[in-house]
């Protein structure tokens, strides 16, 4: 098998092991068998220190950028622990609420609204020239997700003479410096504009665009153009099928499960839950929700300590996910409702719902009916989509799911059925390799 030497150019480092949604997808699609040495990556951030997962890496630094020394100066006093924390994964000494504060707001103003990304532009510095040049790459593959890393593509495109690449997980062309995902509107007359053009140029000169799901595959097909190669997020059913369930709760208490990050979108659906959860109680059925989080939003933090049926867990990590996830007996996926972050949201889907799905467990999807998660649970069969912020209609899922197993069980063979068909390593490794070798290109290494 020929495998072609790919330079992934991605904001955060794809470490060898950390729970990132991102570093968990491409670890996923490249897995064991593509030659180490074939891979590298120009990364920014998220370094955790271990040998990484790729051959080799290139992080940007001050010669990467115009005026790159006063851009990580600056940078460097406004980052809060809590963001290196969730990107490395190394704790921290935590900062006083005032400093925190004052951090927040100069990176909600400089770095979430996209200013940073015009002053700052990237450049090919001798360094990074130098670097890509010994590597030799057959393919850039690019990720976009901010100004740099939608320009950076180009610039290497140009200056190796290589096939472009394209794999985003989410639609952040639409919503990226929008204000969509709560950042500042206030420069978005001067960052939306700059974003829309270099996605238009980027998109143009991908030789080998992939999509992210069938939606993502048609919308950007219409959009862009061009042909998409449809890839989903994968895992290895063997591991699910192996692991012995491990319960939270005593039997006698039915266990619901979520988890994943919780933005400000999504904690209070948390909260409507819980609330479900007190009123399951007062009827005779004893519930609980556990979460499982590496980060929940500061506001929610202190909403789920208090909400008297939920326990916050620490995220025990992918290799014990499985026997969590098939402990419980319900397991949620709470997305959003509110018409900004729905329209951001509308092609994404859940970095675990195909987890979900292999634990062989029943589903339950609360989220507005417009959400990616939701559509696609809808279409395929393979959740109860709860498609209303209403407690009732919510309480009747979870005490129907509970007492009707004929349900739960038919439940649970459909969303078997579509993990394996669509979410296997196996399948989707196939996939990303027969797409990078279908555009002939340099020099294709062993």
């Amino acid at each position: 098998m020929s495998y072609p030497r790919v330079l992934i150019v991605s904001i955060g480092r794809i470490n060898s092991s950390d729970t990132t949604n991102n570093g968990l997808l491409l670890r996923n699609l490249f897995g064991p068998a593509w030659p180490r040495v074939n891979l590298a990556q120009i990364f920014s951030s998220g370094d955790n220190g271990d040998e990484g997962f790729f051959g080799s890496y290139y992080q940007l630094g001050p010669c990467d950028r115009t005026f790159g020394s006063l851009f990580y100066m600056f940078k460097e006093r406004i980052v809060t622990n809590a963001d290196i924390a969730e990107t490395t994964g190394q704790a921290l000494v935590s900062e006083t609420g005032a400093q925190r504060k004052v951090k927040e707001f100069s990176k909600g103003l400089f770095i979430d609204s996209g200013l940073y990304e015009i002053l700052f532009r990237p450049r090919l510095s001798t360094e990074m020239d130098h670097w890509v040049k010994d590597f030799q790459p057959d393919i850039i593959f690019a990720q976009g997700y901010n100004l740099t890393f939608s320009l950076l593509p180009l610039i290497l495109k140009n200056s190796t003479g290589a096939k472009l690449a394209f794999l985003c997980s989410d639609d952040w062309p639409t919503y990226l410096y929008s204000g969509q995902h709560g950042e500042t509107k206030l420069f978005r007359w001067l960052t939306r504009p700059s974003i829309k053009a270099a996605i238009r140029q980027l998109l143009s000169e991908v030789d080998i665009p992939f999509a992210f799901g069938q939606p993502m595959a048609e919308e950007y097909e219409s959009r862009y153009g061009k042909s998409f190669i449809t890839l989903n997020h994968a895992d290895d059913s063997v591991r699910f099928d192996n692991s012995e369930p491990h319960r939270i709760y005593p039997p006698d208490v039915n266990t619901l499960l979520a988890i994943g990050t919780f933005n400000k979108f999504r904690w209070p659906l948390l909260i409507d839950i819980s609330d479900a959860c007190r009123e399951l109680n007062a009827l005779g059925t004893k519930t609980r929700l556990v979460v499982f989080s590496s980060s929940v939003d500061e506001e929610g933090k202190m909403a789920l300590t208090t909400a008297p049926f939920i326990d916050v867990i620490p995220d025990p990590g992918n290799d014990l996910l499985p026997s969590y996830l098939k402990g419980a007996d319900l397991l949620l996926l709470a997305e959003g409702f509110e018409e900004s972050y729905v329209d951001a949201v509308r092609l994404s889907v859940s970095s675990k719902a195909h987890l979900f799905m292999f634990s062989r467990r029943p589903i339950i999807v609360y989220a507005h009916p417009e959400t990616g998660i939701a559509k696609y649970a809808q279409a395929h069969g393979w959740a109860r989509v709860v498609g209303r912020r209403d407690q009732s209609e919510l309480v009747a899922a979870i005490q129907e799911l509970i007492d009707d197993r004929d349900q739960a069980a038919q439940l649970v063979c459909r969303s078997d059925s579509i993990a394996r068909q669509f979410h296997t390593h196996r399948e989707n490794r196939d996939i990303l390799l027969a797409g990078l070798t279908s555009v002939p290109s340099g020099n294709i290494a062993l």
